[in-house]
C-alpha cells in the first residue's frame, strides 16, 4: 500500500541519464500504481490513493526530473485478476463479470498458489465510484509531481475486462456492442482529462491480446 523502495529512484535516475539523454523529449518512465486499496493483485505493488503515498512519491519523481526525465504514472485496477486474500475482509474481486480466470495465482504469503477467486460483477450504479477512483489517482499523480498518467486499459486488467467480449457478459449499457463495452473506459478517460487536462492523460490498450483470458472476437472494432 506504499510506494516502491527508494532504491527504485536511483535506478530510474540512471535510466534518465547517459544514453537516454538524447531521448528526453519523448522518453518517459512508467510505474504502475493502484488507484484504491480494494483492488490489489500483487504483493508490494505501490499505490497512490492517500496523501502519505503522494508524499512518498515526491522524492522518487524528483530524482527522475533532476536527470531530465519525463515521468508518467500508470494507474490501474486489476479487477478479476486477483484473489480474496488480497482484499480487505475477504471481499470478492470486482469486475465486469462473475467469470473467474481459469489459472492459478500466487498468494500474499509469497509461497502458496490458488485458483483465481470468482469475481463480483459490479452493479451499474457502482461504476461511477470506480471512475472517481481513477480521477483521484490522476490528481494525486500530478500532486506527486508526475508529468501525467497512463490509464491501464490493456492485458486483462479492469478496463480491458469491460472492453473484451470474452469477459464482458453484461446486459446493461456497459455490455453487448463494442461501443457499449468501451463506454466505461471512455468515462474513465473523460474523468481523468476533466481532472488533469488531456495533455497529461494517455491510455494503454491491447485489443489483439488474449492476456489473462481477455480477448475479443472483433479486435479491429475495439
Amino acid at each position: 500500500g506504499g510506494v516502491g523502495p527508494f532504491d527504485e529512484a536511483k535506478i530510474l535516475q540512471k535510466r534518465s541519464s547517459g544514453a537516454c539523454n538524447s531521448l528526453q523529449v519523448s522518453f518517459f518512465h512508467n510505474l504502475k500504481s493502484f488507484t484504491n486499496m480494494t483492488i490489489y493483485r500483487f504483493v508490494d505493488t505501490p499505490g497512490i490513493w492517500t496523501e502519505e503515498q503522494v508524499a512518498a512519491w515526491k522524492p522518487i519523481v524528483k530524482a527522475v526530473h533532476d536527470k531530465g526525465g519525463i515521468f508518467f504514472c500508470q494507474i490501474w485496477h486489476c479487477g478479476r485478476y486477483s484473489h480474496v486474500d488480497y482484499h480487505p475482509n475477504g471481499q470478492f474481486p470486482p469486475s465486469s463479470t462473475n467469470k473467474p480466470i481459469s489459472r492459478k495465482i500466487g498468494l500474499p504469503n509469497r509461497k502458496d498458489v490458488a485458483d483465481f477467486s470468482t469475481p463480483r460483477a459490479l452493479k451499474t450504479q457502482e461504476l461511477p465510484s470506480v471512475a472517481a477512483d481513477f480521477r483521484k489517482a490522476a490528481r494525486n499523480a500530478i500532486n506527486a509531481g508526475f508529468d501525467g498518467v497512463e490509464l491501464h486499459g490493456a492485458h486483462g486488467c479492469f478496463l480491458d475486462q469491460f472492453m473484451k467480449d470474452s469477459v464482458n457478459d453484461r446486459t446493461d449499457r456497459y455490455g453487448g456492442t463494442s461501443q457499449n463495452r468501451c463506454r466505461f473506459s471512455l468515462e474513465v478517460v473523460e474523468a481523468a482529462v476533466d481532472e488533469i487536462k488531456a495533455e497529461h492523460v494517455g491510455i494503454r490498450l491491447s485489443p489483439f491480446s488474449a492476456h489473462s483470458e481477455a480477448y475479443d472476437s472483433n479486435p479491429e472494432a475495439l
